[in-house]
């Protein structure tokens, strides 16, 4: 009876270990600092950019943009050119920041540690347009 129940407590055990271990991954939220300035910001999470994998960039503005238009290029090797796709998020109170979001992937290459450039273009709706051309590096280490 006593070795019964001990294997009985033994299952149940490796029964609960089995689903722990089965968890998700948690979501890495960290973020890297790209661009700020006195009505602007731009980061890229998760913050080490590691390759095929989805990235986010983030834009928020304090003045209503018009429209968003990017690429990125790889400095270190040529990786062509990879266009962005910006969506304006909706904002909850209208006095709030303007949020701008565009998702992609990097692909992955021999350099462990690719530097690559953003080509950004912003055009706000009172008509001004901004250029801002900015490094990051990414990494399949």
């Amino acid at each position: 009876m006593l070795i019964r129940t001990a294997l009985n407590v033994v299952i149940s055990l490796l029964f609960l270990l089995a689903l722990t271990a089965c968890q998700p991954p948690a979501e890495n939220t960290s973020q890297l600092l790209l661009l700020q300035t006195a009505t602007l910001q731009l980061t890229l999470s998760p913050e080490h950019a590691p390759v095929e994998t989805p990235l986010q960039l983030r834009l928020q503005s304090q003045k209503p943009l018009r429209a968003i238009s990017g690429e990125l290029q790889g400095i270190s090797m040529y990786m062509g050119r990879i266009p962005l796709v910006w969506r304006q998020q909706l904002a909850e109170q209208p006095e709030a920041l303007t949020t701008w979001q565009a998702e992609l992937f990097l692909g992955a290459c021999r350099d462990p540690d690719m530097q690559w450039q953003l080509q950004l273009i912003l055009d706000y709706q009172d008509g001004e347009r901004e250029l801002h051309q900015l490094q990051f590096t990414s990494s399949w280490r």
